[in-house]
């Protein structure tokens, strides 16, 4: 990975703001949240105060019992569906859990609802004598008329009417019906229509086949209606953009008032508001479904609140944005809960808040986001440029002969700087060292020269002595190391010579094709009995360059191949072009090259040859290939070998630029 995306990588460390940005705004809005809940509570608490100071407008105190409103006239058949959400529960207590009950009116006529859990039914008719051990119930009524009894009991479903408790006519007409459940019996009855009920107690009377009769009763409930003033109370104590409603402590409504302010989404840009929409799900997973109409509550801080304990809780807008808060508190008359008000606020003013603050600061962190990286980037971009820069020079500071070229030094005085300083004084040292190297060989043939002419001259006069039979051997193979170590100092000069010639040479133009003929025809008695084959020479081939300078290199190449073919082998020699270069291949069948070899031939003092093979037995010391590589450099080209595709020889190339 460059290191320009490395440093851009880095940059995305800045992608930390953004997040930043929105845990802020995350907490703001919780914040505000917290704001409007607590201003909430204690406007319901102000406002149940208020209430508290009015009790006439309040159920009465407990036991009480609710005094609901048909909307329409129910059959008396015992199937309670008539009665809705009244009878979705109905009332209980404790004094009679077998029982079930409520009590409403429609068109000033009383109506009750009973149901009861009977796991033992013993069946009787409400107008058999009192001792008959039967299920039956008893309703106490307080009414306008004093207190009145009344019976009920049936052996089948069906219209039954009440009776008094010992079985004879009650003091009013009351009908209603009998029905048969899966948990024992359900009973609907109408009072005379005008009859004012004010109180109500009710009395199980259950029944075994053993004749025994078990009674529970409930509490005797007052009974109460909604006030009618009680919605203008709150319309005069209700904040605007406030809903308020007001429960018994049973959860029956029995007033609302005001109007949640309309969804604040349609000011909200879409992007944001599915961001917000996220952010409120991540704040509660609970939704508010409105329903005006709803008879009942049963919400978690309506059940607190009845119990004395003030709640609050938010819930998700199922069809916009928002969040609804929903505050419910007890209104205490005398120390006792008579009702519990329960305040409602959407935080649409919040969300607006959050949206302008919002807005500003993803703005603001985007643009610190960009402004960031594209600084990074820019100083990355810098930063591999000069990189790159110190790259090319460090690649380009040794050219292919080994001269270290002219390296530019960077004043900057960062670590790029000094270590193109470092650079710069390590190629100081390899070019003094390759000067001492290239002045080494002459200077060591120049040196060699008289201590090896004193012991040649030695060795000669030693010659001359009458020395012992078994000296002589010794002294033959002195003489041999001598002529060999002459021969070394000899070649070395010849190479230091040739370098010299080399980097003197004048180029001219010349028929390259031609020359390759001419020489080549003189190299066949020098391969024989080895075959001369020699290509690409029947065409003109201009070319610029040190004629003398690629004879002698040839010169090399020849000796080599036939130091390494077999006298019934074949050389070869071809001139191709290719592209910008021209070619020249000289080939033979022989020994492949080791693979380790192929970038070492043409270095100095480096040979593949374990004995001589010339006619004249000289040894070769590594310099003739390293003379080759010389001659196609200061052609602007290079040297190379490479074995032959079938594996019966190798070839050496010249690569020569053309000008």
């Amino acid at each position: 990975m460059t290191l320009r995306r490395q440093l851009l990588l880095l940059a995305l460390i800045a992608l930390v703001l953004p997040w930043a940005a929105w845990q802020a705004l995350v907490q703001m809005e919780s914040l505000l949240r917290q704001g409007q809940q607590q201003a909430l509570e204690a406007s319901a608490e102000a406002l149940a105060r208020s209430l508290a100071l009015r009790p006439a407008l309040l159920p009465p105190a407990q036991p009480a019992l609710r005094l609901h409103e048909l909307t329409t006239a129910p059959r008396l058949d015992g199937d309670l569906v008539d009665w809705g959400a009244i009878a979705q529960p109905l009332e209980a207590d404790a004094g009679a859990p077998a029982l079930r009950f409520a009590i409403a009116h429609y068109n000033d006529r009383r109506l009750i609802a009973i149901a009861v859990d009977d796991t033992t039914p013993v069946r009787g008719e409400a107008h058999w004598p009192g001792e008959l051990a039967i299920d039956a119930v008893v309703i106490e009524l307080d009414t306008s008329l004093g207190s009145m009894p009344l019976k009920v009991a049936a052996r089948a479903d069906g219209p039954i009417r009440a009776a008094a408790p010992d079985g004879s006519a009650a003091a009013v007409l009351a009908e209603g019906g009998w029905r048969v459940t899966p948990r024992g019996y359900a009973i609907e009855l109408a009072l005379p229509q005008g009859l004012t009920v004010t109180a109500l107690r009710l009395t199980q009377r259950d029944a075994d086949a053993s004749g025994g009769v078990r009674a529970a009763a409930t509490a005797r409930f007052r009974l109460y209606r909604a006030a009618p003033g009680l919605p203008g109370e709150l319309a005069a104590l209700l904040p605007a953009d406030v809903k308020a409603v007001v429960v018994d402590a049973r959860g029956w409504t029995l007033a609302r008032h005001g109007a949640l302010r309309a969804d604040a989404a349609d000011d909200v840009l879409s992007w944001r508001r599915v961001l917000y929409r996220w952010m409120l799900d991540a704040a509660t997973r609970e939704v508010f479904v409105p329903d005006a109409s709803a008879l009942r509550d049963d919400r978690p801080e309506r059940l607190a609140a009845s119990e004395g304990d003030a709640g609050s809780r938010w819930r998700r807008d199922a069809q916009g944005t928002r969040l609804i808060l929903s505050s419910a508190v007890p209104v205490r008359v005398d120390g006792e809960v008579r009702a519990v008000l329960l305040l409602e606020r959407s935080n649409a003013e919040a969300l607006l808040l959050a949206d302008r603050a919002a807005a500003h600061l993803l703005g603001l962190t985007l643009l610190a986001f960009l402004a960031s990286g594209g600084v990074a980037f820019l100083f990355a971009t810098r930063l591999s440029q000069r990189i790159r820069r110190l790259r090319d020079a460090a690649e380009q500071a040794l050219d292919r002969s080994g001269e270290v070229r002219r390296f530019d030094v960077s004043t900057a005085g960062d670590e790029i700087g000094d270590l193109s300083r470092s650079f710069s004084s390590l190629l100081d040292e390899i070019a003094a060292y390759t000067r001492y190297l290239r002045s080494l060989a002459s200077t060591l043939s120049h040196e060699l020269q008289t201590p090896l002419a004193i012991v040649r001259s030695s060795l000669d006069n030693l010659d001359l002595e009458a020395l012992p039979a078994d000296a002589r051997p010794y002294l033959a193979r002195a003489r041999d190391g001598v002529e060999r170590m002459g021969l070394l100092v000899r070649t070395m000069s010849e190479a230091t010579r040739i370098e010299h010639a080399i980097s003197a040479a004048e180029h001219e133009a010349f028929d390259l094709a031609r020359l390759l003929a001419d020489v080549g025809e003189g190299y066949r008695d020098v391969l024989a009995p080895r075959r001369l084959r020699i290509d690409g020479v029947d065409s003109p081939c201009p070319y610029t360059g040190a004629p003398e300078l690629l004879v002698q290199a040839l010169d090399k190449l020849i000796d080599n191949a036939r130091g390494f073919t077999p006298e019934d082998g074949a050389v070869g020699i071809a001139l191709k072009r290719s592209g910008r270069e021209l070619l020249i291949e000289v080939s033979n069948t022989g020994p492949s090259l080791p693979e380790a070899m192929r970038h070492r031939l043409f270095d100095s003092l480096v040979s593949m040859r374990e004995r001589p093979r010339g006619t004249d037995g000289a040894v070769h010391l590594g310099f003739g290939l390293n003379v080759v590589r010389l001659v196609a450099m200061a052609h602007g080209g290079s040297a190379e070998a490479d074995n032959l595709a079938d594996g019966s020889g190798v070839v050496f190339r010249l690569r020569l630029a053309l000008r």
